[in-house]
């Protein structure tokens, strides 16, 4: 799966990159670029301030790239389709070649005596193929080994002559090689190795070298050497971008191919094969930097080595290891493959955000799943998850860091720590799916896992696409720094006035979390998607534990199955603690009441910002209740703790709820606890809606995530408050024994891992808290970004305004100076009135065209220009109550409007002259 994902995402990447660098036209991509700079966007500039720079000029723009984009995505499909042609022939005569008669012979050539082929078909018989492969002997081979290549269904076994040679004096070897290639016609994964064969072959010799020259072109080659300049660090994430997707490809590319080979080798031993062949001796190292570096160029082998192989016919857990590079390409390729998507539009954001957390996380997920089981099964402790979704979220944050959204045109994003959101929030995800997927092994009765194991991997990654949602649709631009201010947030809710002293610190609470996962309460956000985190781990501890083994537990093992160890945990203890942080949340929602509590109702209840706070203290309360329940009960626990801790944060956000929304509706009658009114009575469902409409959404969205991280939290300061009190006479007692050095570097890693993500989550909080940047809308994301842009450089805005004057901005000036004519014309004395309304129209429509063209990137500029149109329209204007009331009033007010509009033309001439956007030539 992992190698398709990349093999799919090298194709999006590099053929349509390739197919424009090679066929586009230079100059019409000059003016494409152009529109940019005509609209005002600096290359050097983040992608929130060209976004919205653009948006301002949306129109324009679309107008202008409609007139010079080059489109070849037809061209693209047609390569595509020629490629997988090639890869489809070059699959079917891959095993010609290897079969042609320079290289092999018929294996009865071979077979003088006859000996061979009876032993070859009690092997085969011993395989259980029901169609037996075709044997060949290579004679001018002296290895003994042998090697299988073929088609789907058609599989042919090549014998080396050393193979045949010694068949008799070595019969062990002899069974145990053709059993190993006889394994692999079993498994079916010839066929799709040589497929693989050849999309890699055609790959690495018709993609890669087109898209590397004009890769390499682009950065260093086309265009001029100043536009080079501008774009060299989007130039080069694209290289760099490629590059990576190859590395990806070759290395997951060779995991697959050595998984292949393990497999063959199990299957081979329960078929009765010696461990002769097995028995290579190999060089021993010692020492951490020569291990470190045998693993690294093993990484690179398309087999794996013989102390491997050795180890896992005893013990196959290679097979179910969690290694940390095809998890970080795995998150790599995820990220990479949705941005040579191309920009989705907002609405299907939700699509793009679960495409990616269904590929990250379902191929993460069903790992730790087969870890897990593999654990249980062979009474191992069951892998903890969180560095899966550490490398899975390093992945992911590369994939961001070099791609449009978060770099952009830069070379590094301003605040690359913000990215630490996607790998906390893959730590949090994965290490659920690690503790769900034991409890649910534990506990699941049917025929196969295979349900339970799904449940559990699609809950995991809708609840991952939540935050992607979140960060696709506002969060990326923290990337560049926080882009939103207090006074902002809260002016798009429309409540006017002045926040009371008590309550005024809550409002910046307020201005922070409303841009929260969850925030915007619409079903497509996903909000729902969280609540599967606590609410499927309760389902869970519902289901008793079965009386005999269960039915997968009994397929699983050959030998008579014994039940798993159940769980030490039930749900009455995990209920009682939701129970106590319910009643935690309603003395919180106590102490709030009395806090909003005014002696002044009139004068301060129905101002807005009052309003604003009365509408989020609960909300405010009971995520706060669920983070402090989750991280006490994950502090206490010793097992399965994230899972705990979310279910008791779960029932705790329902009775918080429930006791917002009873104080809601009896507001007026709890005395001292009044907020809106002192009118006792049980109030319509109306004055609540806003907590059950809004409120929800945000308490089982963000709250659940929140009572996660809470969890980890307390799940530190349980552990270390446990080694804290750990007596002397313990310590003294336990013998010390020296870490390995491996064993201590790993540790120590992690170490650093976790207080370099703690450090850099603090800083990224303090950054936010110490901004003060502007204004959110609810319709738009780029109109709530930071509205002041820096100041370009003066070659930058001399480029800018020669691309607005080249693109239109000189034909408008042109366009409306020929009406100007023709109303002069028409005007002087002996032009007729049917003249005179042509001419007045031409101006009106020449003005109306030239308003919807960009506005000029200057200030200066724009303000000359608007200037221009104002006087424009008011010659048309003036040109018309000439022409239907002709009086000296009307005559002299037209002759005025036409000086003053001939005037703002030169006066705008004079400017683009005098700026160096275009030379001064009478139009």
């Amino acid at each position: 799966m992992l190698l398709l994902l990349l093999l799919v995402t090298a194709g999006v990447t590099m053929i349509p990159s390739a197919v424009w660098q090679l066929l586009a036209s230079s100059e019409v991509a000059d003016k494409e670029g152009a529109c940019w700079l005509a609209a005002g966007v600096d290359p050097g500039w983040s992608w929130d301030k060209g976004l919205l720079q653009s948006a301002q000029n949306e129109a324009a723009l679309d107008a202008c790239l409609d007139q010079f984009s080059q489109d070849f995505r037809s061209v693209s499909l047609g390569v595509g389709a020629v490629l997988i042609a090639t890869v489809v022939a070059l699959y079917w005569l891959l095993p010609v070649w290897k079969t042609r008669r320079s290289k092999v012979v018929p294996l009865d050539a071979m077979d003088v005596h006859g000996t061979l082929r009876p032993l070859l078909d009690a092997l085969v018989a011993t395989a259980g193929l029901a169609k037996p492969p075709c044997f060949v002997v290579a004679p001018a081979a002296v290895t003994a080994s042998a090697v299988v290549f073929g088609r789907w269904r058609r599989a042919t076994i090549c014998l080396d002559g050393g193979l045949i040679a010694t068949s008799d004096t070595q019969r062990d070897r002899f069974r145990a090689v053709v059993l190993h290639e006889l394994a692999h016609v079993r498994n079916g994964d010839v066929g799709v190795t040589y497929f693989t064969v050849a999309l890699w072959r055609v790959f690495l010799t018709l993609v890669l070298p087109l898209w590397t020259v004009m890769g390499l072109g682009s950065l260093f080659v086309t265009g001029t050497p100043e536009g080079r300049g501008w774009y060299a660090p989007f130039n080069t994430h694209n290289l760099v971008f490629g590059c990576l997707i190859v590395v990806a490809v070759y290395l997951t590319r060779a995991g697959v191919l050595r998984n292949r080979e393990t497999y063959a080798d199990l299957m081979a031993a329960r078929w009765g094969a010696s461990q002769v062949p097995w028995e290579v001796s190999a060089p021993q190292r010692s020492g951490v930097l020569s291990t470190t570096l045998a693993r690294f160029v093993e990484l690179w082998h398309t087999h794996p080595s013989w102390a491997l192989r050795r180890m896992s016919l005893t013990d196959p857990k290679a097979l179910f290891g969690l290694s940390s590079l095809p998890l970080f390409l795995t998150g790599l390729a995820g990220d990479m493959l949705v941005w040579n998507i191309g920009f989705v539009p907002y609405s299907l954001l939700p699509a793009k955000a679960m495409l990616v957390s269904g590929l990250v996380g379902g191929i993460g997920g069903v790992a730790l799943w087969r870890a897990v089981l593999y654990a249980l099964l062979t009474g191992r402790s069951a892998p903890s998850g969180w560095h899966v979704g550490l490398w899975l979220g390093f992945g992911i944050a590369l994939g961001e860091l070099i791609g449009p959204g978060a770099g952009g045109n830069r070379w590094l994003p301003t605040h690359p720590e913000a990215l630490l959101i996607l790998v906390a929030s893959l730590v949090l995800v994965m290490t659920w799916t690690a503790q769900n997927a034991e409890w649910w092994i534990r506990s699941w009765r049917g025929r196969s896992l295979g349900p339970a194991m799904a449940l559990g991997v699609v809950a995991s990654s809708l609840a991952l696409a939540t935050v992607l949602y979140w960060w696709y649709s506002w969060a990326e631009d923290l990337t560049q720094g926080w882009p939103y201010s207090a006074a902002g947030v809260l002016s798009t809710y429309g409540m006017p006035g002045v926040p009371p002293p008590h309550i005024g610190p809550l409002l910046e609470v307020i201005a922070v979390v409303g841009w929260f996962p969850g925030s915007d309460g619409a079903l497509q956000s996903l909000w729902w998607a969280p609540v599967l985190l606590w609410v499927l781990p309760l389902l869970a501890l519902t289901i008793q534990k079965p009386a005999r083994p269960a039915k997968w537990l009994v397929r699983a093992l050959p030998a008579p199955a014994t039940q798993l160890a159940p769980r030490a945990l039930g749900p009455g203890r995990l209920l009682a603690a939701g129970l106590a942080g319910g009643v935690v949340c309603w003395a919180g929602l106590a102490m709030a009441l009395a806090h909003l509590n005014t002696p002044n109702p009139a004068a301060v209840r129905m101002t807005g910002p009052f309003q604003l706070v009365h509408m989020w203290w609960p909300i405010l309360v009971i995520c706060c209740a669920m983070a402090l329940t989750a991280a006490c009960v994950a502090a206490v626990m010793d097992s399965a703790w994230l899972l705990a801790g979310l279910v008791s944060a779960g029932t705790t956000a329902l009775l918080g709820a429930g006791g917002a929304y009873l104080l809601m509706r009896t507001d007026g009658c709890l005395g001292p606890f009044n907020t809106r009114t002192n009118m006792c009575r049980w109030w319509p469902d109306v004055v609540a809606s806003t907590l059950v409409e809004f409120g929800l959404a945000l308490i089982l969205s963000f709250g659940t995530l929140a009572a996660g991280l809470a969890a980890f939290a307390g799940r530190g300061v349980g552990l270390l408050w446990r080694r804290l009190g750990r007596t002397r006479q313990q310590q003294a007692a336990r013998p010390t024994t020296k870490q390995p050095p491996r064993r201590m570097w790993r540790r120590g890693a992690h170490v650093v891992a976790v207080v370099v993500m703690v450090t850099a989550l603090g800083a990224t909080a303090l950054a936010i808290d110490m901004s003060d940047p502007p204004h959110r809308s609810d319709q738009r994301p780029e109109v709530v970004l930071e509205q002041s842009r820096p100041t370009p450089s003066a070659s930058m805005a001399r480029i800018q305004g020669n691309a607005w004057a080249v693109l239109g901005g000189l034909h408008h000036i042109k366009a409306l100076s020929a009406a100007e004519k023709d109303f002069y014309t028409a005007f002087a004395p002996g032009g007729s009135i049917g003249a005179l309304n042509l001419a007045c129209g031409e101006v009106s429509r020449a003005v109306k065209q030239a308003k919807v063209y960009f506005t000029v990137p200057s200030p200066t500029g724009q303000q000359v220009w608007s200037g221009m149109l104002t006087r424009f329209q008011h010659l048309a204007t003036t040109c018309r109550d000439f022409s239907t009331q002709p009086s000296p009033v009307t005559f002299q007010a037209a002759a005025l409007a036409d000086r003053e509009a001939f005037d703002s033309k030169w006066r705008m001439l004079d400017w683009l002259e005098e700026s160096g956007a275009a030379r001064r030539k009478s139009p």
